[in-house]
């Protein structure tokens, strides 16, 4: 075994300029497309809900405009102000409203939808006001973004156990692994039907809870089954988190990874699995595919099957080749470009099969450098002297192809440990590399820092495992026959 600390690898911003920091650098720098035709200056944005909710969040909008103070902290790192969101502030860029982009939904609509018991109904009946009042806005024209504005009852009434869900740092990262006999139907989610049934829209929506704006998260029955809430993030956390969210699923680039002359352009894959909303069928496969900026693609795969062993997931080597060869084609259509080198994230452990066929593809496209690594979370702790957990970076080598990885830890920029429960690293194997493990660990705590939804760069998985599992929430309720949108803005 051997143990050794990866220092926390910096991105690059607008002009070149680069930091460890995702907020700091965009203070420092702004957006890496800062300059180029493709950055949106003026991000114009729909809204639909109530008259109430409309107008509070368009209140705090205008709040944020010129810059929330730091939440008051001997911390500063951890909580810096936010700078505000205009053309003469850090990202260069504004939002625009148009009375034109904007449908109020009257309550007498909410009320018909209260009136009903809760279910899987109620909720795909509150998802088909919102988005016929969405294509109202589209059928105008104009609006580059979405948002959906949903008031405290509604989502009362259609939120299920995944609603306003955190990522909690012990949750299993494939969650498709578990037996299929005696599993239940899953509640819908409103949030994820939302973005299932929008994708027919071709335009990207962000829901946006009363908490984020208001600072007020809504009080629930006493319930001692249920685990602790997760405490609301302060105001500038806040604003940074959903303006860096619309500037992305506007079209621009915020940030990516810091590459080098010498490196090669590669192509990250991950690959998860997730049940049909049914609950009737087996495992199906699904593929993210991103760049160095960050760009992700979605391809849905083949159905899967259960290993009457292990009780995971797996592919055939044929449907494994499959999948690969149409992440790479679609890769290709959206880039331009065919990738140098292949890494495939998967969150079960690689069969003999999945390996050949993985590998099959490859040599389809001609690429040479192939790294195919499983990832899970580990149950394997390490200590550290003090009161604190492991450092984040922290690298065990286990065996030749196996190692732990601290995505979550303790931070050296932040003088703390920003978590709430006990870490657990990350758990890697490697089926087949051409690329060290030192280089596929420290590559992973890279990709940790592509998560346009949190701009605190302690994400505790690589983009690769968190995209593919969130992406199977929204997938599976997809409607049959109904649009699939191959951009990972319409999924976050």
């Amino acid at each position: 075994m051997k143990l050794c600390f990866f220092h926390e690898p910096e991105l690059e911003f607008g002009n070149g300029g680069t930091h460890i920091d995702i907020r700091y650098g965009l203070m420092g720098h702004g957006p890496l497309d800062l300059g180029e035709t493709s950055a949106p200056s003026q991000l114009r944005v729909g809204l639909v809900g109530t008259e109430e909710t409309i107008t509070a969040f368009r209140q705090w909008l205008d709040r944020c405009r010129s810059g929330i103070a730091a939440k008051q902290s001997k911390l500063s790192n951890l909580f810096p102000p936010f700078p505000g969101f205009s053309e003469d502030s850090s990202f260069h860029a504004s939002l625009v409203f148009n009375e034109r982009w904007c449908s109020p939904i009257r309550q007498r609509e909410v009320d018909a939808v209260l009136a009903h018991a809760q279910g899987d109904e109620t909720v795909r009946e509150a998802v088909g006001i919102f988005l016929g009042h969405a294509e109202t806005l589209i059928e105008q024209g104009g609006p580059m973004v979405l948002v959906c504005v949903p008031p405290k009852d509604l989502l009362a009434a259609v939120d299920g156990p995944s609603g306003g869900r955190q990522d909690l740092l012990d949750q299993e990262i494939d969650e498709g692994s578990e037996a299929a006999t005696g599993v239940l139907a899953p509640v819908l989610a409103f949030h994820d039907v939302l973005k299932a049934e929008g994708m027919r829209l071709g335009l990207p929506i962000q829901m946006v809870r009363p908490s984020t704006y208001t600072g007020e998260r809504r009080r629930k029955k006493s319930n001692r089954s249920q685990p602790p809430s997760v405490p609301l993030q302060d105001e500038a956390t806040r604003a940074w988190n959903i303006h860096t969210a619309l500037y992305y699923k506007a079209g621009g680039v915020p940030w990516r990874l810091l590459r080098t002359a010498a490196d090669l352009a590669a192509c990250f894959v991950g690959v998860s699995f997730y049940r049909s909303i049914e609950a009737d069928r087996l495992l199906t496969s699904v593929a993210q595919v991103f760049n160095e900026r960050g760009e992700g693609v979605i391809v849905k795969g083949a159905q899967a099957r259960l290993d009457k062993d292990d009780r995971r997931p797996h592919l055939s080597d044929e449907d494994a080749r499959l999948l690969l060869k149409n992440a790479i084609h679609v890769y290709r259509r959206e880039h331009r470009t065919s990738p140098a080198r292949l890494v495939v994230h998967k969150t079960s452990e690689m069969t003999d099969d999945e390996v050949r066929g993985f590998r099959a593809a490859a040599d389809e496209h001609q690429i040479d450098v192939v790294d195919l690594v499983s990832v899970r979370r580990s149950l394997t702790r390490l200590f550290r002297e003090g009161a604190y957990p492991p450092l984040r970076g922290t690298f065990l080598a286990l065996q030749e192809s196996k190692g732990l990885l601290y995505l979550r830890g303790s931070v050296h920029f932040f003088e703390t440990y920003p978590g709430m429960y006990v870490p657990r690293p990350l758990e890697f194997s490697v089926a087949h590399a051409e690329t060290t493990l030192q280089q596929l660990a420290c590559e992973m705590l890279s990709l940790s820092k592509l998560n346009w939804n949190n701009t605190q760069f302690d994400g505790g998985e690589p983009i690769t495992v968190r995209a593919a599992r969130r992406v199977g929430d929204i997938l599976k309720c997809v409607p049959e026959g109904g649009a699939v949108q191959p951009s990972f803005r319409f999924y976050m």
